[in-house]
Order: structure tokens, then C-alpha cells, then sequence
């Protein structure tokens, strides 16, 4: 509007409405239905902080109605990213706050809300390092998108055993076809043919020697995150001792205590930090535990965390040391610690950015780290199934056509 030549055409934002033209009419709709009825726009989205709060601070008069004359400030700001945003969060509370929702998909959902969760979905740039392979690609895509997984179907079973025992899910003990129970007598619960074609399983089978896939590639990314923050840190695995270093040292009852590893940054801590890492299962089917993932009461990262500090930080108090646990899901998302750390982290660096490029630059190694951290965990999971789940048939991704 501010053009000479278009001015004449385009009446003020006040006057779309009544302006006849259906695009006006729908763009100012839009805009009006953002500032009234928006929770994520009234709330703030979880993205684009700073653009938001410029935004409504222009579109948002001081008794909160529609400011007209600021729309047309908007310029050279990201106001469709604000919008989106604001909006995918309005669907995401209709679906996780809903009862009449499967508790699954609920969990599923508030997993795949979590710091970068599925960010190697979102690339824009291939390397090594966030390349998959076409299987591991379309594994991750049905898991993000809570779809069944393509290579599962109704025979598939696990194939992990140790030494001892065999899984609950090998052919041997899971002899029906879901939906049927499966379990040990104590824990036995109904197999579903959603559980089942969801694949969980197979993102955690302690059976088998696999679980443990791509955990030297969580923390050595680990280090290489704290690098990109300016801390020291070497992969190791740290002796700290007894779980309570108040007592003997019990392999039952009180065993001693290991870390993945070591940062420093003494700008922010006099102590060293040791750090353990772990991936859980995101939408966990067990007895007592879906519901409250579902409810939003905790995340599957929040038990891992609990169970680590449990475990290790009383030890590594003992040795002066902090300790962080670096809890990943399955569906590539970071958990609050972690995050926390993460995110303290990043902001002090663009703080101290001292021009546009290079706040762009220090956001776009931030959203590289996010997307490198869920390609580990995406081909981890495909592992994981590749090994243990048999047969297999389908999910896999046709190839490229040829490039003329």
C-alpha cells in the first residue's frame, strides 16, 4: 500500500472487511480470528519468540482488540511464521487435551513436541551426518507421523534372546496374532494391534545386545555440542563410586557408578560436569505409565532422568562434580535437563552475536546440532528393528528416479 501506483487500490486494513475483494475480506478474518481467538497467539508460540512478541506488540492494541493501523507495519517481519505457528499450537493443545483420544497418540504427540524432536525430518542441507538411508527414512517419517510402521505386520516378532531367556515378543512366547496378551504372568497386558503396529518395541528390546546402538554417537555429539558452547569436554567413562557414598560399595544394593563423560566451562561452574547418557522408549504402553505421559504429567525423558539422578548424582556430588543426564526419546527429542543446558547455552551465544549474520549464523548451528542429535537416534531406532523384528515386509522407501 505504501507504493504510489498501489495505494489507489488497496483500501487500510480498517476497510478490508466491507472492501468487497474475497482476499481482504479473508486475510483481515484471518487476523481478527488470530488476536480474538488464539491461545498459541495470545499465549506466545513456542518458536519465533522475539518475532511474536514484535508482532503483537504492532497488531495488539492495549485493551487486546485488533489494532488495524499495525498491520500495515508488519513489513519485513516473519508474520506467517507467527501465524503457523501459533496455529499448530492451538491444534496440538485440541489433541492432547481431548480424553476421547487414544492416551497413546496423546503421549505421542506431547514426545514429539520435546526440543528436537523429528528435526532430522527437517533439514535443508544433506551431510553425512544427517543423511539416512531410504528404510531408516521412512521408519522415522510413519514414527514421527504416529503411522503404522511399513515394515511391521501381523507375523512380524523379535527375534532378541540372551543367554538366559527370550523376549516377550519372540515367536516362541507370542504365539497369537494381536490383538492377544503378551508378557510375563505378573506384567502380562493386552497386545493391540495399534501397540503392535506402532513398533515401541523395537525402539527399546533390551534382548538381543542392540539397545545400546548408536549411545557412543549420543555422547560424542554430546561433546560436541558442549565445544560449540565454548566448554571443555572429553568422552570418557568416569568411576564415581558407590550410588550412596555414604555406605560399602554392594553390587546388589549400592553399586558403584559410571559416567559417559566430562565438561567443563568455568565461567558457569567452579565443579566439573559429568554427564550420562540414555534413550527411552517415547510412548511407553506399559501398566501406569501411559497415562500419565498421555495427561502431559511427565515426559518418558523425565523417568530416565529421574532414575540417572537417582543413580549418580549423590556419587558424583561426592567426587565434586555436577551431573546432567542426557535424555533422548525415541523420537529424537531432548529431555528437560538436557534442554535446559541446551537452550542456556545458545541464548548466551546469540547474545553475544555482534551483528545480524552472526545471530543467523549461531541459530543455524543450533538447528544443525538438533538435527544431527535426531539422525543418531533415527538410525538407532532402524537398528534396532532391522535386527530384532522378523519378518519384515514392506516400509521400504522406492528409489529416486534417475537423475537425466
Amino acid at each position: 500500500r505504501r507504493l504510489e501506483d498501489v495505494s489507489p487500490l488497496v483500501p487500510p486494513p480498517s476497510e478490508w472487511a466491507t472492501s468487497g475483494v474475497p482476499l481482504l475480506e479473508e486475510a483481515i478474518a484471518f487476523i481478527a480470528m488470530l488476536v480474538s481467538d488464539s491461545a498459541g497467539f495470545k499465549q506466545g508460540p513456542d518458536d519465533e519468540a522475539d518475532d511474536w512478541k514484535y508482532i503483537r506488540g504492532k497488531i495488539v492494541a492495549p485493551d487486546g482488540s485488533l489494532n488495524y493501523e499495525g498491520i500495515e507495519l508488519l513489513s519485513g517481519r516473519h508474520f506467517q511464521h507467527v501465524a503457523s505457528d501459533a496455529l499448530q499450537q492451538d491444534m496440538y493443545s485440541a489433541i492432547v487435551d481431548d480424553p476421547s483420544v487414544h492416551p497413546a497418540t496423546r503421549a505421542h504427540f506431547r514426545a514429539a513436541k520435546q526440543l528436537g524432536a523429528g528435526a532430522v525430518l527437517g533439514i535443508d542441507a544433506i551431510e553425512d551426518a544427517v543423511e539416512l538411508t531410504d528404510e531408516a527414512f521412512l521408519h522415522e517419517v510413519q514414527g514421527y507421523l504416529n503411522h503404522p510402521r511399513g515394515a511391521i505386520t501381523l507375523a512380524t516378532r523379535c527375534t532378541g534372546e540372551s543367554e538366559r531367556t527370550k523376549c516377550i515378543y519372540h515367536a516362541s512366547k507370542l504365539r497369537e496374532c494381536p490383538p492377544c496378551a503378551v508378557g510375563a504372568a505378573k506384567e502380562r497386558h493386552m497386545l493391540t494391534r495399534y501397540e503392535h503396529f506402532n513398533g515401541t518395541h523395537w525402539d527399546g528390546c533390551r534382548y538381543g545386545g542392540h539397545v545400546g546402538t548408536g549411545h557412543t554417537s549420543i555422547n560424542t555429539h554430546v561433546i560436541s555440542i558442549a565445544r560449540a558452547l565454548g566448554a571443555a569436554g572429553s568422552l570418557q567413562e568416569v568411576k564415581l563410586g558407590p550410588r550412596d557414598p555414604n555406605r560399602a560399595v554392594d553390587k546388589e544394593s549400592n553399586p558403584n557408578q559410571r559416567g559417559d563423560g566430562v565438561l567443563g566451562n568455568w565461567t558457569h561452574s567452579a565443579r566439573r560436569m559429568v554427564f550420562d547418557g540414555t534413550t527411552i522408549t517415547a510412548v511407553q504402553f506399559r501398566k501406569g505409565m501411559l497415562g500419565p505421559l498421555a495427561r502431559g504429567k511427565h515426559l518418558a525423558t523425565d523417568y530416565a532422568e529421574e532414575a540417572k539422578r537417582s543413580a549418580k548424582a549423590a556419587a558424583c556430588a561426592a567426587n565434586n562434580y555436577d551431573f546432567m543426564t542426557w535424555a533422548a526419546s525415541t523420537r529424537g527429542g531432548i529431555g528437560r535437563e538436557a534442554a535446559e543446558w541446551f537452550t542456556t547455552g545458545f541464548a548466551a551465544k546469540v547474545a553475544l552475536a555482534r551483528s545480524v549474520g552472526e545471530k543467523w549464523r549461531v541459530r543455524n548451528e543450533r538447528k544443525r546440532l538438533l538435527q544431527q542429535h535426531s539422525a543418531i537416534i533415527a538410525r538407532r531406532n532402524w537398528e534396532i528393528t532391522q535386527r530384532n523384528a522378523w519378518p519384515r515386509m514392506g516400509g521400504v522407501a522406492p528409489r529416486a528416479p534417475p537423475v537425466e
